[in-house]
């Protein structure tokens, strides 16, 4: 019965005479400490090292074994480690009040000293196969949610040819939650991961056209507006039917609802539920994606801080998550790729020789030729995933981003319509509606100021109903009352 590691042992007892005899028995085949009362036993329970087996008596003063029991395996800290109760109450009343409490075996006083010995042998035999299954399970899981997480991101590529201003969107959002599910140490938060990574699965069903408008602040028309606002019920309807994702299908079915306030949550990260960190945080990230290529807002991480909206731990840890990244990936079209960016894929290139530049390899400008020219000669699409380099300006803005972007699916890059003259009789109504419903602060606010950006015309008005639509995202419903109170004035339309 010699045991492969020397194991340590809590013998506790008030009656010294008792504790000489168990560590007579025990004390050349294990480390021994011993416990003359249930308090000094708690504590070298939760010492370092911890026991590997307690072997505790039930009759003692002030606190008796199995109250030393019950706080064991009420504390997740000391709950595995396996209790022996070495006590003269043989009593079957007493036996099963002890095993009920826990307790994995008794041993009558007097005791025996080859019995003693078996019986320790074989509790940390047992205890030592369950942690040894235990990491088996662990890592098992481990393995299947790798699995899962890689088929699911195999599937979200697919967007990347349905919608490819929606996946390079994806591609953002995943890299700054993996970052930050790193930087806050989030336990569970590869359901995190995926909920950044399939937020904007629903947008396959959306022409591409749109999702660049809406990224760059110029919002999304009319005939498309019912779309848009139910891309995230589709995509939390196909997750849903997979049994661990219902919390992520849940992230992404509110991304667009308003973020529980500061009475709904335990001001302590760690204390908050994956679903209610799994919102703030993809809210946070979906709002700093919009600051960092909208054109209407072009706002900063720090005026995002400013705002007021989100918690400002979780802005503390964006930007420190921002400060340390070096790259961001993309999904990009042969034409779009420059000197310097690296390949996150091989690429054998269509040409005579196929040729195959490697996984990893920092572009140079010959590489960047190769590509161009083979794609387009062959008249073959397809996107290539690089690594961009991601470096914040002063401001906090990122231009060379929103290039790319929108050279993925061209755009009209005017910034406004041609100034022509405003038609009163469908901007009167409009005006009116969205004053008193952002006085009452209601939602629908917002579908509103989408249909004034429509009838919208001239720089000075484009300029004015997109501040409106930035104050009514951000749910500041007052200012934006006093915003279209401004904007009526001119036309000497009375609110």
């Amino acid at each position: 019965m010699q045991e492969t590691e020397q194991k340590l042992l809590l013998l506790v007892d008030d009656m010294p005479e008792n504790l000489d005899v168990l560590s007579g028995i025990l004390r050349d085949r294990y480390k021994v400490k011993v416990a003359i009362n249930g308090e000094r036993a708690l504590k070298i329970a939760h010492g370092d090292p911890r026991p590997d087996l307690i072997l505790l008596d039930v009759m003692m003063p002030e606190m008796d074994g199995f109250e030393v029991c019950r706080q064991l395996k009420a504390d997740p800290a000391t709950a595995e480690i396996p209790v022996i109760f070495v006590t003269a109450k043989t009593e079957p009343v007493d036996e099963k009040r002890g095993f009920e409490l826990g307790a994995v075996d008794y041993i009558a006083k007097p005791v025996n000293p080859d019995i003693v010995m078996v019986r320790v042998h074989t509790q940390l035999e047992l205890a030592s196969k369950q942690r040894e299954n235990q990491l088996l399970l662990q890592e098992n899981r481990e393995i299947l949610d790798k699995t899962l997480v890689g088929s699911i991101r195999a599937i979200s590529h697919l967007l990347s040819w349905a919608n490819p201003p929606a996946y390079m969107r994806t591609v953002r959002l995943r890299a700054f939650m993996e970052g930050m599910v790193d930087e806050l140490k989030i336990r569970g938060g590869w359901q995190l991961n995926l909920a950044a990574t399939l937020s904007q699965i629903g947008c396959a069903a959306l022409p591409p056209e749109e999702i660049t408008h809406y990224t760059i602040g110029r919002g999304v028309s009319m005939k498309n507006l019912n779309l848009f606002k139910g891309h995230p019920k589709l995509g939390s309807q196909a997750l849903s039917q997979v049994p661990r994702l219902q919390t992520v299908a849940r992230i992404v079915e509110n991304q667009f609802e308003p973020i529980p306030t500061k009475d709904q949550y335990p001001q302590d990260i760690k204390k908050r539920s994956l679903y209610i960190l799994g919102r703030q945080i993809l809210k946070l990230l979906l709002d700093f994606d919009h600051a960092l290529l909208g054109k209407k807002s072009n706002r900063a991480i720090h005026d995002i801080m400013d705002e007021g909206f989100h918690d400002p731990l979780l802005l503390e840890a964006l930007d420190r998550v921002l400060s340390k990244m070096e790259w961001i990936s993309c999904a990009l079209d042969p034409k779009r790729i420059m000197p310097g960016m690296v390949l996150e894929e091989a690429v054998t290139l269509p040409d005579q020789k196929k040729t195959t530049l490697a996984r990893g390899a920092t572009l140079t400008q010959d590489d960047v030729a190769k590509l161009m020219y083979g794609f387009t000669q062959a008249k073959e699409f397809r996107l290539v995933r690089v690594k961009v380099p991601f470096k914040l300006d002063a401001q906090g803005n990122l231009p060379n981003l929103l290039a790319l972007y929108e050279d993925t699916c061209p755009i009209d890059k005017q910034t406004a319509p041609p100034a022509q003259p405003v038609n009163l009789e469908l901007i009167t109504p409009i005006l009116k509606e969205l004053h008193g419903l952002c006085k009452e602060d209601d939602l629908q606010a917002r579908e509103i100021a989408v249909q004034l950006q429509e009838l919208t015309t001239g720089t000075e008005l484009v300029d004015a109903v997109a501040r409106i639509q930035e104050t009514v995202d951000s749910y500041d419903f007052p200012e934006a009352a006093k915003l279209v109170k401004e904007m009526a004035a001119p036309f000497n339309i009375t609110l």
